[in-house]
């Protein structure tokens, strides 16, 4: 019979062997398996960015076309040229600003006008037909003169005030839509954003580049809003700041001239799925430039509004999108994490 010692020991070594049949489940290293999710959302969020202007003004107030000048502390003044004509229509004419619309016309009508002359015709003869005749073009001129004056006043007084509308644009595309980033890709490095005519240039073809890729949009949010010009630049800045808060990096920059790059690469990945392009847009106007956009075709609308307004209006302009390279996109839980205020196209 055995001893009390000798069954302890043969319980203790069956249950060690007991223990070494069981197979432990492997803890995976988690500090790796992090490492490579950061590496890849670093890569896709990486992003692009170009743009300039500035919100000084001359002494004066006005914005004129002797060029810009360069002050001790580095800020710049803006000056700007005033070439803007009236469209035409019929005998009236349409002018059209910033959305304010300012209508004109003749006093007289072609018949009431010729009924006029057969009456002086008749009674006073050629003599009262010409004194009628020099009236009527000395009325026609002063009315136009008047209406112009109006008009000119009015856009003045809108461009030259104090205050300044910030806008902000937001377009999600599906990631197919490649040639949107190696476009702006091209024109950010191509433009001179120092100059105006540069920075109209890169706000006109960005738009010009969404608009041609319109069938690869998703999702949009906007925003548009009058402000103080004494508190432009902190709302502007504020704004842009929030967009590249959502960036690792940006491999691409052109502010003012400043032009700098980072070669970026990146495996593609299946689940790839979106492209985010933000327009920053600092204008002259008295009123918010954009109403309710729901569907694509108020977004085109929104779109070409920005792109026709007058090149006097343009205060600042910023350019970012991301991913930059047209080897990268969102993953759906990247885009939902960082523009979930982002709505849907109906």
């Amino acid at each position: 019979m055995l001893d009390k010692t000798t069954k302890l020991f043969l319980t203790t070594v069956a249950a060690i062997a007991t223990i070494n049949t069981i197979e432990t489940p492997q803890i995976p290293n988690t500090a790796n398996s992090w490492l490579t999710i950061q590496t890849e959302a670093q890569a896709k969020r990486s992003g692009g960015r170009s743009g300039g202007g500035s919100f000084s003004r001359g002494s004066s107030g006005s914005r004129s076309s002797s060029g810009r000048s360069r002050g001790s502390s580095g800020s710049r003044s803006r000056s700007r040229s005033y070439h803007n004509s009236p469209s035409y229509n019929n005998n009236s004419r349409d002018y059209s600003r910033s959305g304010t619309y300012y209508r004109s016309g003749s006093s007289y009508n072609n018949g009431g006008q010729w009924f006029s002359i057969l009456l002086l015709l008749i009674f006073f003869g050629v003599p009262g037909i010409v004194i009628f005749l020099v009236i009527s073009q000395v009325l026609k001129s002063r009315l136009g003169h008047n209406n112009e004056g109006n008009y000119s006043r009015a856009y003045h007084r809108e461009r030259d005030n104090n205050i300044v509308t910030i806008s902000q644009l937001q377009i999600a595309l599906l990631a197919s839509a490649t040639d949107v980033q190696s476009g702006l890709t091209e024109l950010s490095l191509r433009v001179d954003t120092s100059t105006e005519e540069g920075l109209r240039e890169l706000l006109q073809e960005s738009i010009l580049i969404l608009l041609r890729n319109s069938e690869y949009w998703t999702h949009h949010i906007h925003s548009s809003e009058k402000i103080h010009i004494d508190k432009a630049e902190s709302k502007f800045n504020s704004l842009s700041l929030e967009e590249r808060s959502k960036l690792s990096s940006e491999t691409l920059s052109n502010i003012s001239g400043n032009i700098r790059q980072q070669t970026v690469t990146s495996p593609d990945d299946a689940s790839a799925m979106y492209i985010v392009v933000s327009l920053l847009v600092a204008t002259a106007h008295d009123k918010p430039l954009f109403e309710d956009i729901r569907t694509p075709d108020d977004l085109k609308v929104a779109l070409n509004s920005l792109g026709a307004m007058p090149s006097d209006y343009l205060f600042k302009f910023e350019l970012i999108w991301s991913p930059q390279s047209e080897n990268d996109s969102l993953t759906y839980d990247e885009f939902i994490t960082e523009y979930t205020n982002m709505v849907e196209l109906v």
